[in-house]
């Protein structure tokens, strides 16, 4: 979806100009693991975190740098849900694992909504966390150069379902802000030829 490191702000979001500190009680590691988990029962797909804080070997940010006093300890967080591409976003306090904390517990606190029976008024919700394409994105086309949906998803013309979700999927794993636009536009095209939207 974009990378997790360096952070990548969304667009468009404005920034916090005077930070304090929280008084969430957890480990760093354990409120990343949390963000995880609450991430995981959300439905969200394809969940990145993404930081200034150096990276381990799979990807995810180490739990000392993650209660180091960064120039930015903003954190979002991008997924998919709903086939909506979705980001949460905080830097109201100085620390990166607050700023992660607050986004696991806000996650939470949208579940519990969903689970009172107050689905559509999570949907509506939403549209405000629908992360934007870059500003530099052409809006007039799916696709740069006017590629077939197959071409910028990587697969043949005549793939299976399967095969274009998993590159789909593979694809938005190391893809900028602007290549994610470009994918999301295609399979949008895709799903369309196919009847599935």
């Amino acid at each position: 979806m974009t990378q997790a490191y360096p952070l990548q702000w969304p667009t468009g979001r404005p920034r916090t100009k005077s930070r304090g500190s929280s008084k969430f009680s957890v480990t760093p590691r354990k409120a990343f693991t949390e963000l995880m988990d609450e991430l995981s029962r959300f439905g969200a797909a394809t969940p990145v975190v993404s930081t200034n804080c150096a990276l381990r070997q799979d990807g995810t940010p180490y739990a000392d740098a993650l209660d180091d006093s960064l120039p930015d300890p903003g954190v979002a967080v991008y997924f998919t849900r709903k086939k909506r591409l979705v980001c949460l976003a905080c830097d109201t306090y100085k620390l990166p694992f607050e700023n992660l904390r607050a986004i696991g517990l806000s996650i939470k606190s949208l579940r519990d909504m969903d689970r009172w029976g107050a689905g559509q008024v999570l949907d509506q919700a939403f549209e405000g966390f629908t992360a934007l394409p870059p500003p530099s994105a052409d809006f007039a086309e799916p696709a740069e150069h006017n590629q077939a949906w197959w071409e910028v998803l990587k697969v043949g013309a005549d793939a299976d379902n399967d095969t274009v979700h998993k590159s789909y999927r593979d694809l938005c794993k190391s893809a900028s802000e602007q290549d994610l636009y470009k994918l999301n536009a295609a399979k949008e095209a895709w799903q369309l030829e196919r009847g599935l939207k």
